[in-house]
């Protein structure tokens, strides 16, 4: 295979991992940054114009628009990998004929609508109690029926805490913000899924699988911007990996013992967790699994003891793609094809931790200089960031996570001096 067709939202990072392979690589995504690999043929949909705002991405994208965008590319392809914001099913159409060259998984459906993924694995895993409504009235039932019940109201597709609200019986009923809010996203998507509300702590698994068998690569804290400061806003914002006693301290009010033995069973219990239900979806390749573990008090007071909720599975490359590859010093793309083709990596050694963080603009911006070490996905100077867009990605790795986190707040620093509210 010497044709690599690279397509997604953010194509970056594998696109980086596909140039170390020596692949001939053509990509088309929606960003492109001043950090993407040189002397790639590529193709993207936002052109970043200086003193010109690059828009609301919500606006602006759609899976329609990528395929057109690389069209070219694909009509050649011997190999096509998808990235974030998209999957196999929207190659419709004239694109159809291209889902044959995907390498990774051909068919998502059954996971991608949270729904349908909830209806056929509840009554296996343990997940929050979650139900399906196109209008306001329905809701209003559901939340008054279990009105001593905290609930998430989330699109049933995507998402990445987007559009994500925390709400009960109460809150629905005083407070007109809400409900305004919900109707705007049934009037946009026709429906919405309304899930119990797990207070804990969120974590995810990275899982490499081939069509018989399924091997947990790595565990990590996942972190939303509800984690670092920001109450009642669940979108995801990063990582920490791997997942230990120090990971899963961080960004929490909750007790944790420093129980080795308990981490080590979490992780266990993680793995066969994840593992088991990534081949009962019959997916290939690279894929993720988020969930949360409870902090409801128990008799031992020791969260480690506590359940694992199932929350989703992402049939795609994750967030946490290039802090895996650092860690474990692999190449993931290249993991992932062998994975596709029936060979799953053995041995894995994580050295030191890795730290993301994905900034959004806090106002509507001017972009200044960041070519700054350690931050990643950077746009043109004097590129104008609407308010809440994603800004710049900080990844820092460290063999001390108070000293890594240290490091990432002087950055922000860094970012926020070059960087003007407009």
């Amino acid at each position: 295979m010497d044709n690599l067709v690279i397509i997604g939202v953010n194509t970056r990072p594998e696109v980086t991992s596909a140039k170390k392979l020596n692949y001939n690589v053509k990509s088309s995504s929606y960003f492109t940054t001043i950090d993407f690999p040189d002397n790639i043929e590529e193709k993207h949909i936002l052109e970043e114009e200086s003193n010109e705002s690059c828009g609301l991405f919500e606006e602006n994208y759609s899976p329609l628009k990528l395929l057109e965008n690389g069209e070219e590319f694909l009509k050649d392809a011997d190999g096509i990998i998808l990235t974030s914001g998209l999957t196999a099913e929207d190659f419709t159409g004239k694109f159809s004929k291209y889902t044959k060259k995907i390498i990774g998984n051909k068919k998502t459906k059954h996971v991608s609508n949270k729904y349908k993924f909830y209806n056929k694995n509840s009554n296996e895993f343990l997940m929050p109690m979650t139900f399906l409504i196109n209008d306001i009235y329905e809701l209003n039932e559901i939340l008054k029926e279990y009105n001593n019940i905290q609930f998430i109201a989330k699109p049933n597709h995507g998402s990445g805490g987007y559009n994500t609200i925390l709400l009960n019986y109460e809150k629905f009923i005083e407070d007109n913000n809400i409900k305004n809010m919900i109707e705007n996203i049934i009037n946009n998507l026709g429906e919405i899924l309304i899930q119990e509300y797990i207070e804990g702590i969120n974590l995810s698994s990275s899982v490499l699988s081939s069509k018989t068998d399924a091997k947990t690569i790595m565990n990590t804290r996942l972190l939303t911007l509800d984690d670092i400061g920001f109450k009642n806003n669940y979108k995801y914002c990063g990582n920490i990996l791997p997942l230990d006693i120090k990971t899963i301290q961080e960004f929490t009010n909750i007790k944790i013992p420093y129980d080795e033995i308990g981490m080590k069973n979490l992780n266990e219990d993680m793995n066969l967790l994840s593992e088991e239900i990534i081949k009962k979806q019959n997916l290939i390749g690279s894929n993720g699994v988020d969930l949360i573990l409870s902090s409801k008090e128990n008799e031992t007071n020791n969260i480690l003891d506590n359940d694992i909720y199932l929350i989703e599975v992402n049939p795609r490359f994750q967030g946490t793609y290039e802090l895996i590859e650092k860690v474990l010093s692999i190449n993931l793309l290249e993991e992932h094809i062998n994975a596709c083709n029936g060979e799953i990596i053995q041995k894995l050694n994580p050295k030191g931790h890795c730290i993301k963080e994905i900034i959004y603009s806090p106002n509507r911006i001017k972009q200044g200089n960041l070519e700054i070490e350690n931050l990643y996905d950077i746009s043109r100077k004097n590129t104008i960031i609407e308010k809440d867009e994603p800004l710049v990605t900080i990844i820092k790795e460290c063999n001390n996570i108070k000293k890594g986190l240290k490091e990432i707040k002087n950055l922000k620093n860094e970012i926020n001096k070059n960087i003007y509210r407009i």
